[in-house]
Order: C-alpha cells, then sequence, then structure tokens
C-alpha cells in the first residue's frame, strides 16, 4: 500500500487528461464536419452515430466491468477472459451488425443516411471489442496505454477528416474514417495487450465459459440501461410536461455539468481496479475508499460552491444572455453532481464487493422515484424542478447506499436488499 495514494492520483490523472483530450477532439470533429458540410452533413453523421451508439452499448453487455473486477483480484484470469469476450462480441455483435446493414434502408429515410449507417456499422463489433482490451489495462493499472491509444485515435481522425474535407470529400468519407481509425485503434489496443501477454494459448472457450461470463456481466449491462434511463428521464419529462425553450435550458445547463463529470469519471476508472483487487482486504479497501470519498467531497463542494456564486454570469458568457434563466437549475445540477459522484463512488464498491444486483436494484428504485417526485416538482417548476428531481433523487441514492453499509458493520451489502 505504500505507493497506492500515488499509483491512484497519476492514473486518475492520466485518465482525466484522456478524457478531456478525447472531449475537445471529439468536439473539434464535429465542428470541421458542421463548418463544411452544414447541418444536413452533420446530421447525417449524427444519425449513423446514433444507431451505432447503444447498439455497440448492447454488445458490450457489461463485459468489461465484469473483466475489470476480476482481473484486477487476479491477472492470471486476463487470457481466458479475454478469449470468452472475444467470443461473446462475436456471437451478438456480428448478428447485430449484419442486421443493421440489411435493414439500413427500412430505417432510415435517406438513401445517403443509410449508406453511412452502413458504413458506421462495423463500430458495433469494434468498440466492444476494443473496450475489452482496456479492461485489461485498467485492471493492471496501466493507464498511459490508454490515453495514447485514445488521444492518437481522435488526432489521426480529425487530422485525416480535415484533409478529406479540404479535398472535397462529404460526410460518407468523414464516416469511414471514423470506422478505419476506430478499428486501427483496436490493433494497436489488441498490441500492446498481447506484448503484456503471458506467452502461453489460451485454449477456446467452452460455451460453459461463455454462458457464465454473459451471466455475470448481465447486472452490469442492466446497470448501463438504468444509468441512460437515468440521464434521459428529466429531459423526456420536460419534453412532455413544459416548453421546448424549457428543454433548450435544462440542456444547456446540463452540458456543462457532463463536462464536469469527466473529472470523477478519471477518478472512477482509476479506483475501480484498486477496489477489486483489495476486495478482500477490508481495511485496505476502506483505506482507498476513504481517500477518493475526500476527493469527490472537495472537488463537488468547490462545485457546488462555484455555481451557486457563478452561475449566471457562465450561461450568459457562454451561451448568451437569454440561457442565464438557467442559472438555478445550474446550480442544483452541481450540488446534485456533487451527491452523484459519491454515489458512484459507493456503486463502485458494491461492484468490487460483488454485490451489483443489489445496486442496480437502488437505482432502479431511483428511476422510479424520478417519476414520482419528477412530474409534481417538473409540472411546478419546470426546469429549475428538474434539476431539483435529479438533485433529491441522487442525495437519497446515495444515503440508501451509505445506510446499507453502516447496517452491515461496513462490510459487503447484503444479497436480501
Amino acid at each position: 500500500m505504500g505507493d497506492a495514494p500515488a499509483r491512484l492520483t497519476r492514473s486518475a490523472a492520466l485518465l482525466l487528461i484522456s478524457n478531456l483530450g478525447g472531449a475537445a477532439l471529439s468536439f473539434l470533429i464535429v465542428v470541421l464536419i458542421g463548418r463544411a458540410l452544414g447541418e444536413r452533413g452533420l446530421g447525417v453523421y449524427a444519425l449513423a452515430l446514433a444507431w451505432v451508439y447503444p447498439l455497440s452499448l448492447a454488445v458490450e453487455f457489461g463485459v468489461a466491468t465484469l473483466m475489470t473486477r476480476e482481473i484486477a483480484a487476479d491477472p492470471s484470469q486476463s487470457g481466458r477472459m479475454l478469449a470468452s469476450a472475444a467470443a461473446l462480441r462475436l456471437l451478438i455483435g456480428a448478428p447485430v451488425m449484419l442486421a443493421l446493414i440489411a435493414l439500413a434502408l427500412l430505417i432510415m429515410a435517406e438513401a445517403e443516411s443509410a449508406a453511412g449507417v452502413r458504413i458506421a456499422a462495423p463500430l458495433v463489433i469494434v468498440t466492444p471489442f476494443y473496450s475489452a482490451f482496456t479492461a485489461v489495462l485498467r485492471a493492471r493499472q496501466r493507464m498511459l496505454p490508454i490515453l495514447w491509444l485514445n488521444i492518437g485515435m481522435l488526432a489521426s481522425q480529425a487530422a485525416l477528416t480535415a484533409l478529406a474535407l479540404a479535398l472535397g470529400g462529404g460526410v460518407l468519407t468523414a464516416l469511414a474514417i471514423n470506422t478505419a481509425t476506430s478499428a486501427g485503434q483496436l490493433i494497436a489496443a489488441w498490441a500492446v495487450c498481447r506484448s503484456n501477454a503471458a506467452s502461453r494459448a489460451e485454449p477456446l472457450p467452452r460455451r460453459a465459459d461463455l454462458v457464465d461470463m454473459a451471466r455475470r456481466s448481465a447486472p452490469f449491462a442492466i446497470a448501463g440501461v438504468l444509468a441512460a434511463l437515468q440521464m434521459r428521464l428529466p429531459v423526456i419529462l420536460l419534453e412532455q410536461l413544459t416548453t421546448t425553450e424549457a428543454v433548450g435550458l435544462f440542456a444547456a445547463a446540463n452540458r456543462l455539468i457532463e463536462g464536469l463529470r469527466l473529472f470523477p469519471n478519471a477518478l472512477f476508472g482509476a479506483i475501480f481496479p484498486s477496489l477489486s483487487a483489495l476486495a478482500a482486504d477490508s481495511t485496505g479497501l476502506h483505506q482507498v475508499f476513504r481517500r477518493g470519498a475526500a476527493g469527490l467531497l472537495t472537488f463537488g463542494g468547490a462545485i457546488g460552491v462555484g455555481l451557486t456564486l457563478f452561475s449566471t454570469p457562465i450561461l450568459a458568457l457562454i451561451y448568451g444572455a437569454p440561457f442565464a434563466a438557467g442559472s438555478t437549475a445550474l446550480t442544483l445540477l452541481g450540488w446534485a453532481l456533487a451527491a452523484g459522484a459519491l454515489r458512484g463512488l459507493a456503486t463502485l464498491r458494491w461492484y468490487a464487493a460483488g454485490r451489483e444486483a443489489g445496486a442496480n436494484r437502488i437505482n432502479a428504485v431511483l428511476l422510479i422515484a424520478q417519476i414520482g417526485v419528477g412530474f409534481p416538482l417538473i409540472g411546478q417548476w419546470g426546469v429549475d424542478g428538474a434539476a431539483l428531481t435529479i438533485l433529491l433523487t441522487e442525495s437519497a441514492a446515495l444515503v440508501w447506499l451509505g445506510a446499507v453499509r453502516r447496517d452491515t458493520g461496513g462490510t459487503a451489502p447484503p444479497a436480501s436488499i
């Protein structure tokens, strides 16, 4: 444990650089396409990726999270789990990719959009394959290769996209570059993992191995679905109960929160392998958890206070004076970010202890609570009510996670939650 704090800090810093750099380069690519091809070109690009992204999450099926936890606890499982993950990716992803290609003309209204979906369809498999290799790197606390893989891919994609657009290429060329650079990133990740793997060959996974991996990763897949629904639900309620202008105010405020969320997400990526490796060492696990909680408390408090004081000028400066009407919502979302970050850390502790099903039950109740609380609050206060709904439900989930842990004497929560 001597150098654990320094290693954790370094890992979190590397992932933060990767997240921030990746966000900036992704934004640059969108700007390049929008400026060169206009709204229609950017729309075709966004539509293709809008189909690919959720399908790639379905193919991912929570396997990367399972791999990170299991390999961190027992590094000798790397080869076996990679083989099983690869087989699952192909078994699930290949039919999904082929169906997307075959049905593109039916699901898209225009031929160019359908062609874009077909060009981007391989990402349904490529992205989950890549996540399996980065899961191994995360479990081994090797964050530097992840940084170079992410930044290198997006930098090459941005450069090639800019060159192609300057030479007169269209949106389909931009999508082809996206797919090709992502495939190159996957090959590079495979090479990095292979160079650090044991030389012995792993046997082909048996059917029982695949069934077992799918069964154990399913709770993480469910967690991803619940998280996506929780993020989308306030917008859905705003759309149903208020005006389009209110949705725009909320989206503007929430986009800033999404950027700030990169900081705790970097810590989560670094700390989860440590918590998993220490699952059987309650003292060591508590020390790592406490250090992470202290950092998140400092971060969340600073964000909450900062947005309480400066939300109005921040929104006016970034979006324009009319968006200052969302300042109260931004303040509430800032405090919700603080509560949500701590809840995320507590959830990772449950994951490390193998209690992901219990965490999902809490998240499912949280989703139901968002609906029950959101209807009256959003109906009464609009965008501010949506932000208050998130703050209340995030805080309640955090208290619930902490209360269960205290009731069990500081150990893993019971299965009967």
